[in-house]
This record gives C-alpha cells, sequence and structure tokens, in this order.
C-alpha cells in the first residue's frame, strides 16, 4: 500500500532523475562515491550494508527537511520561501525514495531468509 501511494506521488520517477544527476556528477568528478546509493552484491552483508546506508540518508534528508519547514513558514521573503519550499520539497522526496528503497531492501532480505531456512 506504501509503495502504491510513493508510485502515485512519482516517488520511482523522482529516485531515477536523482540517480542519473549522481553518477554525472561522480562522472564529472572523476571518483564515484556510490557505496551508500546502490547494492554492492546481492550478499546478506551487502544487503544489510546498504540497508543501514538507506536509514542513514533518510536521517540526514530528514533533517533537512525540518530545517527548511520554519523558512517556509516564517520568513517574510518570498524568495527565500520558494527556495526553502524547493529544498524542502526535495529533501522530503528523498526521504521518500530512502523508505520506498528500504521496503524492497527488506522484501529482498525476507526473500533470501526464506530461501537459507529452506536449504
Amino acid at each position: 500500500m506504501e509503495q502504491k501511494l510513493y508510485r502515485l506521488l512519482g516517488v520511482n520517477q523522482y529516485r531515477k532523475f536523482v540517480i542519473k544527476v549522481k553518477k554525472k556528477y561522480d562522472q564529472w568528478r572523476g571518483k564515484p562515491d556510490t557505496d551508500n546509493y546502490f547494492l554492492k552484491d546481492y550478499s546478506e552483508e551487502g544487503i544489510v550494508f546498504l540497508k543501514s546506508q538507506l536509514i542513514k540518508n533518510a536521517k540526514i534528508h530528514l533533517v533537512g527537511v525540518l530545517v527548511c519547514l520554519p523558512a517556509v513558514l516564517l520568513v517574510g521573503r518570498p524568495w527565500i520561501q520558494v527556495i526553502a519550499l524547493l529544498i524542502l520539497l526535495h529533501n522530503f522526496y528523498c526521504v521518500m525514495i530512502q523508505r520506498y528503497n528500504l521496503i524492497r531492501i527488506n522484501l529482498l532480505l525476507t526473500k533470501k531468509n526464506k530461501k537459507k531456512n529452506i536449504s
């Protein structure tokens, strides 16, 4: 149900956009820094590592939401409110992306554990 809501809100499209921007940025820098964005391998350790990174990233973006919210609501200058709103929406969507991916990772871990228990 939660994933359907995220899809309806366009989270998957935004996720693809963010990944493209991240890859272009890494290419421009000449140094990939993608340990906390992509699954290294399908080992249980790799999956658990990515899960911990997703939670860490969600916390960072949540701070961004909480910092920008007062600026959107309280600052009297419209141009600052617009910029703060854009930053807030980006961070809010990033939190939803992390949650969306976390649901997918948990399903993957559940499948791996079922396979391991069958064997």
